[in-house]
């Protein structure tokens, strides 16, 4: 049900149905005028929409209807007015009470007494009520029934359900090209499928899609809503989680480097493996029910669980170099992410490091966070093969090849990730990892030739997403309809905003940026003794080359700014403290 902010008012619910777009209300109160109008709101909705970049009009719904000749109807409180209005903020015709008889047309029947949560006993009786009254609604057997949660209770980030009576003759489950994901469905999704079953037009400004019919698991309806009711349970304990295991994470993380800062090179390099380790603990806990699970013991478990990974891989691989056990580790994250997105992305939703549909920024494919991690993953693992068989130059360049063409595939296929963003990073990147590793220069001429290739790549996926039916396009597709549509800009502009706007959202966001301007500005202050210290390691040279260049165009290009270099170096540091600190007399094996 998420409309703009971190929370969805009900009146934000209803606007976001109507616009089949996200919408904010600004606190503004559905009050009636005329008895069928709310024009005070729909003048303050299309206000705070212009304001948002979103696209989204206030009005479209009931406008496309008016223009067919569909009657609207809303039985309710004036607020449900707004999830069927046209532009002017009014319907056909009004009543708080419920209908005898439903009329022809397009009708909304508000039910309420579940917009706060209050007590156990108090949402059951609730419940019963609603039950007895949607039972009692004279409906004709032909006519095609949803029913909608626009909001959750005191207005939460959370889930809520949504259901459809449609002839299809047997139990399945709800899906649209918003989510490609079955058992999701959004608020902006409920307009255009309307539209589309009255076989009218969806206008531009929705950017939401035609609901979808998918298979469902479930024996029984009794099933499908048990199953509904534990998915909401585990979106809730991942919102929960988030925060403490980004808090562990971080601590990890910043251990590690100032361990190395200090030159602890054993204390530096015993943190190093658990750090790299921690994010495939985190997204192979979606392949168990975790949110069963206090969450004490989950954001504890993390931790310990990533030790166990770094000791095993310690005393397994440690003969072969201090870089070993890292670069194994890295390569495991790698493959988790890529061999995910490419079967479903199971591991990516509702995992403490992937993406939420409380959010609904993506529902499939990689989310920023995720796309950090395998870009930063797949540049140790380009290098691992020069590491490990320096000699061998042709494999060294065609393994670093290879990985950087995988990562490419997983991120930029519309099946897979149908990343934009991403595509734009991934490509340059390999491209100048491969070319340090073979001992050529990155000038100018080269970078452009890169970036432009990644452009061209981007604008043939998306002609190929747009290619394909309206209902099976993927975001790729949709935002090349934007830019043939003269709407690229406010899409471009509105993720600038995002991309701004992170920088300031958490005391944390700050803190890295300082870390990062620190960072850089030492590098440039000690740069020939940097230069010193890398001139006869071109793997590293190639790594840095690499991790600079995807983490530079992922902060420009995704909206999630500077949270993308923040989260590679989870991956970029333990690497750089395993393959460049200086091994102790301690830690050398013995005989």
């Amino acid at each position: 049900v998420r409309a703009l902010g971190p929370t969805t008012t009900r009146t934000e619910g209803y606007l976001s149905i109507d616009a089949g777009n996200r919408v904010a209300a600004d606190g503004v109160d559905a009050e009636l005028n005329d008895g069928r109008c709310v024009a005070d709101l729909v003048a303050a909705a299309a206000s705070s929409a212009d304001d948002d970049l979103n696209g989204a009009e206030p009005g479209a719904f009931g406008d496309e209807l008016a223009a067919a000749g569909i009657a609207t109807s809303v039985y309710g409180s004036p607020a449900a007015i707004a999830a069927l209005m046209d532009s002017q903020g009014c319907v056909d015709t009004y009543a708080a009470d419920l209908p005898e008889e439903i009329p022809p047309g397009v009708t909304v029947i508000e039910l309420d007494g579940l917009s706060t949560s209050g007590t156990a006993a108090a949402r059951v009786a609730a419940l019963d009520r609603i039950d007895v009254e949607l039972g009692a609604l004279a409906v004709p057997d032909t006519t095609i029934v949803f029913v909608v949660a626009p909001n959750a209770p005191d207005d939460a980030a959370e889930v809520t359900v949504a259901a459809a009576r449609m002839p299809v003759g047997e139990l399945r489950s709800l899906s649209s090209p918003t989510t490609r994901r079955a058992g999701y469905v959004t608020l902006s999704d409920v307009a255009p499928t309307v539209l589309d079953i009255a076989g009218l037009e969806v206008p531009e400004s929705m950017n939401g899609t035609v609901m979808a019919i998918a298979a469902s698991h479930a024996e029984d309806l009794t099933a499908q809503v048990s199953d509904a009711a534990d998915l909401s349970a585990r979106v809730a304990f991942r919102d929960r989680a988030v925060g403490p295991v980004s808090v562990v994470m971080i601590v990890l993380l910043v251990l590690c480097a100032a361990s190395a800062i200090g030159r602890r090179a054993r204390q530096a390099r015993l943190f190093a493996p658990i750090v790299v380790a921690y994010p495939s603990v985190t997204f192979l806990l979606g392949l168990a029910p975790y949110h069963h699970l206090p969450l004490d013991f989950v954001v504890v478990s993390i931790p310990v669980l990533a030790m166990v990974l770094a000791t095993v891989a310690t005393s397994s691989l440690s003969a072969r170099g201090p870089w070993a056990p890292a670069g194994a580790l890295a390569a495991l994250l790698w493959v988790v992410l890529v061999v995910d997105v490419v079967t479903g992305g199971r591991l990516q939703i509702n995992t403490p490091l992937g993406y939420t549909p409380t959010v609904a920024g993506r529902f499939q494919g990689y989310g920023n966070l995720s796309f950090g991690l395998v870009a930063a993953a797949a540049m140790v693992v380009a290098v691992l093969a020069a590491w490990a068989m320096p000699s061998r130059r042709t494999i060294v360049l065609g393994w670093a090849a290879w990985v950087g063409a995988i990562t490419l595939v997983a991120d930029a296929a519309p099946r897979f990730g149908s990343d934009v963003g991403g595509t734009l990073a991934v490509l340059p990147a390999a491209v100048v990892l491969v070319s340090v590793l073979a001992g050529r220069r990155i000038g100018w001429r080269r970078a452009t030739i890169a970036i432009g290739g990644a452009v061209v790549l981007v604008a043939a996926l998306a002609a190929i997403d747009l290619a394909r039916p309206a209902a099976s396009r993927t975001h790729l597709g949709r935002f090349a309809d934007d830019l043939l549509h003269g709407d690229g800009g406010l899409v471009i502009r509105r993720k600038m905003r995002g991309n701004l706007s992170i920088l300031t959202a958490s005391a944390w966001s700050v803190v890295l940026l300082v870390l990062l301007v620190a960072v850089a500005v030492l590098a440039w202050r000690r740069r020939a003794m940097l230069a010193d210290a890398l001139r006869d390691r071109l793997t590293t040279r190639a790594f840095l080359a690499g991790f600079v260049t995807v983490a530079v165009l992922g902060f420009a290009l995704n909206d999630s700014g500077i949270a993308i270099p923040g989260v590679m170096l989870t991956v970029a540091v333990p690497w750089l403290v395993s393959s460049l600190m200086p091994v102790t007399r301690r830690e050398r094996p013995t005989a």
